[in-house]
């Protein structure tokens, strides 16, 4: 009996010696192919600051399909795809990067991980020369997730604010540059709307960074 309480135990020490050298194996070749797909992206990376678009372009799409393909976690196919969509824009090529800014968001299981994907897609449609209603919409969401992630009083809640009232400002300036002939009241009304809005964004950024004892960020959230 003791030689068969010894023969199981060796027989469970080879059975945890094999599944720990598989799990090992998996986590190895796991880490190569994350590697492999952040080479791509530093490689896309330097080819763009080389102004070899196509490359660059080529090499952001193979770290996409890659980190697809080899079962990488979300977070790091997400940010790949945020590299492509980054590219797009900074090519201008703006309805590229608003559709793998959708893909991305279709994807989001935790709201959370949506903040950094409005953040960009304010950014493309600013930068497209859309309405500034639709970038505005961007960034409210994202205030509204980053308030309830980190807290009404956060720093995070803090630069939300002010990333929304900063497009709200210029909105204003939209919303008074509408042609003579259609020109009203309401016009003017919708401005001076905006720009309190916008103004009391500031304010409560503001008092946010005195209350975390961050006075040159309070000054700077009222002073740009």
């Amino acid at each position: 009996r003791a030689s068969s309480g010894r023969s199981k135990q060796l027989h469970g020490a080879k059975d945890y010696d094999a599944g720990t050298a598989l799990a090992a194996g998996s986590l190895y070749f796991y880490s190569r192919k994350s590697l492999r797909v952040a080479r791509l992206i530093r490689e896309s990376k330097r080819l763009h600051r080389e102004k070899d678009y196509d490359a660059s372009l080529a090499a952001a799409t193979e770290a996409c399909r890659l980190a697809t393909v080899d079962g990488l976690s979300p977070s790091q196919q997400r940010s790949a795809l945020l590299h492509l969509a980054a590219l797009h824009h900074a090519m201008d090529r703006f309805d590229d990067s608003l559709a793998t800014l959708e893909h991305i968001e279709a994807g989001v299981a935790d709201e959370i991980d949506l903040v950094s994907v409005l953040h960009a897609r304010a950014e493309v449609l600013e930068t497209a020369g859309s309405s500034l209603a639709r970038s505005a919409a961007e960034l409210a969401r994202a205030r509204d997730i980053r308030r309830r992630h980190s807290g009404p009083t956060s720093m995070d809640a803090g630069f939300a604010a002010f990333n929304l009232a900063r497009v709200l400002a210029l909105q204003s300036q939209e919303a008074v540059g509408v042609p003579p002939r259609t020109a009203s009241t309401k016009s003017a009304e919708d401005s001076m709307a905006l720009i309190q809005q916008a103004g009391s964004l500031a304010l409560e950024a503001h008092g946010i960074a005195l209350a975390a004892g961050d006075a040159r960020q309070a000054a700077a959230f009222v002073g740009q």
